[in-house]
């Protein structure tokens, strides 16, 4: 089976789309609070005995199976969590594909050229920008949900045996369109785990989210324009197992031939070190 992750999603640029750009700058004390918290929810993710939360979820597990329902739950208690002049949202949501089969999900979550075709209401536009070997890729996508924002990611997967694939997609960067400012999405790492069973494959995926900091009523008002990491998550999921269940649909694998890219960002001391 091919090497193989994905970056949700959400879960989940086009580095060239004409439009005057701005990067997003975090003060020292909001980022550093946010990559504090990437550590520790890695560290958690690590020590998590079941691959799964269903597998430790009699009752969820037959809400995605029997029920066909995807179920969301927080990732690490109630959302949001404040941080230093920002919000943080952690959600987990799982679905399972019936009938699906491990090594076509890995191509369709590899398929990085074609996110829009995919997740038509939330992506605009996507391109594979590099490659290291078969589990390292870069991309960029055009979000189009909730704002107008070019994301640029470094995505890493990990095969864990025969029957599961795990992966995890940081961005690296993300600019406003046109120089509008927004703040709903200033971090956006999400995380995923594949299981295989003779029936189909179960897909979870976890979102960690960094968003500015918001009154009440800009939340509010933003939770009713279906600016909700939740929900996003939920859709994201909801198109991945429409999509399996298209028989005729093919999924390109990512092409050779690309610029390499360089060693994947890592996380030391709560702080993002990357060769970028």
């Amino acid at each position: 089976m091919r090497a193989p992750c994905a970056g949700l999603v959400i879960l989940v640029l086009s580095c060239g789309v004409p439009g005057r750009l701005c990067a997003q700058e975090l003060k020292p004390e909001t980022l550093r609070d946010f990559e504090c918290y990437i550590q520790s929810a890695e560290k958690r993710m690590d020590a998590r005995q079941a691959f799964l939360l269903a597998d430790s979820n009699p009752a969820m597990n037959q809400q995605l199976v029997a029920g066909r329902r995807i179920q969301t739950v927080p990732g690490n208690g109630v959302n949001p969590h404040k941080l230093a002049a920002g919000h943080l949202y952690d959600w987990i949501g799982t679905v399972f594909i019936d009938g699906a089969k491990l090594d076509r999900t890995i191509r369709f979550l590899q398929d990085y050229d074609h996110r829009a075709q995919y997740f038509p209401e939330v992506i605009a536009s996507s391109k594979l920008q590099c490659r290291r070997g078969e589990n390292q890729f870069g991309f960029t996508m055009r979000m189009k949900e909730p704002s107008v924002i070019d994301v640029a990611s470094d995505v890493v997967w990990q095969k864990v045996d025969e029957h599961r694939w795990r992966c995890r997609s940081y961005s690296t960067e993300i600019r406003n369109v046109a120089g509008k400012d927004q703040r709903y999405i200033q971090r956006l790492f999400t995380y995923w785990r594949l299981y295989e069973t003779p029936k189909g494959v179960y897909v979870e995926g976890e979102s960690i989210t960094l968003s500015g900091e918001f009154n009440a009523l800009l939340r509010t008002l933003g939770s009713w324009m279906g600016i909700n990491p939740e929900k996003s998550l939920k859709k994201t999921l909801t198109y991945m197992r429409e999509n399996m269940h298209k028989p005729a649909m093919e999924f390109a694998p990512p092409p050779a031939g690309l610029p390499e890219c360089r060693e994947p960002v890592r996380l030391t001391g709560c702080a993002v070190v990357s060769s970028r």
